[in-house]
């Protein structure tokens, strides 16, 4: 591998070797004919779109889903066929651009629907997105039955998916879940009653899968499990089967000190050091989306093989304490991944920061260069 050389020694490691096990993984895991649709929304949740999404279409995921029409582009220039839906977020008036790209819109309103018809040639691919319990987009699941028939009656409309979304992360949410699976699973029914059967169906993302839930749809849509981040707590859906796709970010040290005398530091000299003390300073910090601990939990990165204990971060730089370590300037600085057989993962820096491991993620997404591992 080449490091990235530059006068900002910041990167990050992505394994896209990693990101096929976990499809071939979560492949395991359903029955057979199930569909996969793999979320790269959010950059693939700080991955990377583009490369992400030619690993997954290699995989053979039948249906790559995105709420960024500019990564959805993006993705498509790249040579990526596989079919790729849009979640809700483009207005009427952007239809056009939608269609001719050849993307899915979802349609969660009469307006939305019917700047589709206007829009289309042909009878035009759309998915409804029902509102099943979560609050956030879709039709609420009462209106559903009477909206589809609305949209299914459109001219070059094609009602080709019907999905909806049930994130959950202790017992209390599993049960909400599966209270909404099989509300979903009634609706499909009764819309099949009326001569309508989207040939998409999908209720299910990682929790869910991951908890075993019972699943009459025909589809699942990934995010979380795709890049090894835990979806929901352990004693609910075991994720340890699933390897981080963002196996390391890592920096170099630009300056050592050693502290001969006693004096204080830091912001108006709030901190104290002791005769002996050394710090260490890296080009990594707020900016780059790190943050310090929180609440009194104490964060640390790995220098030549220690946790070393970090004592600030501002905008553009963090402070190390490296007293004890025989540690010199441009020596790798670990802040997520494994040195010397230690590992510090995304879901610890998590804790500290009083965040979620996909936060931690998507921070990270910012402005250091990746670099890609098969």
């Amino acid at each position: 591998m080449t490091e990235p050389r530059s006068v900002r020694p910041v990167w990050s490691e992505v394994d896209l070797g990693a990101l096929a096990a976990n499809v071939r993984e979560l492949r395991r895991r359903l029955r057979p004919g199930v569909g996969l649709i793999g979320s790269i929304k959010a950059n693939a949740y700080g991955h990377g779109a583009v490369p992400v999404a030619c690993v997954l279409a290699a995989e053979g995921v039948d249906v790559l889903a995105t709420g960024s029409f500019e990564e959805a582009v993006a993705v498509r220039e790249a040579g990526v066929r596989t079919p790729i839906l849009l979640f809700a977020g483009p207005l009427p008036e952007a239809m056009p651009d939608v269609l001719r790209h050849g993307f899915v819109p979802t349609v969660c309103d009469l307006e939305t629907a019917r700047a589709v018809s206007a829009s289309a040639r042909r009878a035009a691919p759309v998915w409804v997105k029902v509102d099943a319990g979560l609050g956030r987009i879709g039709v609420p699941l009462g209106d559903a039955p009477p909206f589809v028939r609305a949209v299914a009656a459109l001219p070059n409309v094609s009602v080709d998916g019907l999905y909806t979304h049930l994130p959950f992360v202790d017992e209390a949410g599993r049960e909400w879940a599966e209270s909404g699976v099989r509300a979903f699973a009634a609706l499909v029914d009764e819309l099949a009653g009326a001569g309508i059967r989207p040939r998409t169906t999908q209720a299910l993302s990682s929790a869910g899968i991951l908890a075993g839930l019972e699943d009459p749809c025909g589809a699942v849509c990934p995010g979380h499990a795709l890049y090894g981040l835990p979806a929901a707590s352990p004693d609910v859906a075991d994720a340890s089967a699933f390897r981080p796709v963002l196996r390391a970010v890592k920096t170099r040290l630009i300056q050592v000190t050693r502290h001969s005398a006693p004096r204080r530091a830091g912001i108006g000299g709030a901190a104290e050091l002791p005769a002996g003390a050394a710090t260490g300073i890296v080009p990594f910090g707020r900016t780059d989306g790190y943050r310090g601990a929180q609440d009194g939990a104490r964060a640390a990165v790995l220098v030549r093989g220690r946790r070393v204990p970090v004592r600030g971060v501002s905008l553009e730089h963090t402070t190390l304490d490296l007293t004890g370590v025989d540690a010199a300037g441009g020596d790798e600085v670990v802040v997520l991944g494994e040195q010397a057989g230690d590992t510090i993962p995304a879901a610890e820096i998590a804790g500290w920061q009083g965040a979620s491991a996909d936060d931690v993620v998507l921070a990270f997404d910012r402005r250091m260069p990746r670099v890609y591992l098969s």
